[in-house]
């Protein structure tokens, strides 16, 4: 745009009052170039609507850091990839974001704002060794029925639920029964991430400001802790939920559920106001056209 404005204004007209003109043409055709903005809490925007509320369930022990998803990465970089995949595919659902660890936790309630939610997945990261006390996965069954009550009780979307781990149960405690949860789910799946073989787990230390190995330390001396998928827990997880199992190894394993979830919801477009920047080129624009319009009048006129 420089270059051609540059070129405009070469091509220099005759007399004092028509070179004006034209500079003014290309400053204001410059300045739409530009696009200015200015910050507003009132841009009109044009959401997507689903009727879905999107359930996400996340595994945040420290065995999801460890380095067997697609070769040596680590699991939980798969996850964050997966749902932020998800919430890309169902824009405009109501999603709520739950993870557990020693406790469970409702890291959003239920929302529209994706960016959100991808702020929260990207936040997410295990507990270091010395604060972990291992894995329950049964901590966060409560919390995942009350979500799914809630979400039933609002009567206007179909409920979906993704329940993402590796399936491993590390603090002596039985899998308990998901059933009683199970209620009012119409779709989604149980993502399972690992090997049979398992990885090593690093984690970022932040007291020491350091990358650190997990070590076994149930016998000295000490070794490399492994940790491996527990398929068939996760398989009993999926029955009880009536959800698929899926064990993820890539983004497209998940295609299929999206596209079952998809055909069940009903899409609508929401015009809103919201936070953000609002453009102001046309205000440019009139006055450009005007002079544009009387140079091309001014130049019949001479013909």
């Amino acid at each position: 745009m420089v270059i051609i404005c540059i070129g405009l204004l070469a091509i220099k007209r005759r007399g004092i009052i028509p070179y004006i003109r034209q500079i003014l043409i290309v400053l204001l055709l410059f300045a739409i170039n530009l696009r200015p903005q200015y910050v507003s809490n009132e841009v009109t925007v044009v959401k997507q609507k689903l009727n879905c509320y999107c359930i996400i369930v996340i595994d945040d022990t420290l065995s999801m850091m460890a380095e067997d998803y697609q070769g040596d990465n680590p699991r939980m970089d798969g996850v964050k990839a997966d749902v932020e995949y998800i919430t890309e595919q169902l824009v405009g659902a109501k999603f709520c974001l739950i993870d557990f660890n020693n406790d469970v936790n409702l890291v959003a309630p239920f929302t529209d704002d994706s960016y959100y939610i991808k702020s929260c997945i990207d936040s997410l990261y295990p507990l270091p060794d010395y604060h972990a006390t291992g894995t329950n996965i049964n901590v966060c069954k409560d919390l995942l029925g009350k979500m799914i009550t809630d979400a039933n009780m609002m009567g206007d979307g179909h409920v979906v639920v993704f329940f993402i781990s590796d399936g491993e149960n590390t603090d002596n405690h039985e899998l308990e029964s998901f059933v009683k949860v199970s209620g009012g789910i119409e779709a989604g799946a149980v993502m399972g991430y690992g090997t049979e073989e398992g990885g090593q787990m690093h984690y970022y230390d932040e007291l020491h400001d350091e990358i650190v190995l997990v070590e076994d330390k149930r016998s000295f001396p000490y070794e490399a802790a492994i940790s491996c998928i527990n398929e068939e827990n996760l398989q009993q997880i999926a029955d009880d939920l009536n959800l698929e199992y899926i064990h993820m190894e890539d983004q497209s394993d998940i295609d299929d559920t999206i596209a079952d979830v998809m055909g069940l919801l009903d899409t609508k477009e929401e015009e809103t106001t919201e936070y953000g920047y609002a453009d102001v080129y046309y205000w440019f624009v009139i006055p450009l056209a005007a002079l544009v319009a009387y140079e091309f009048i001014s130049v019949k006129r001479r013909a």
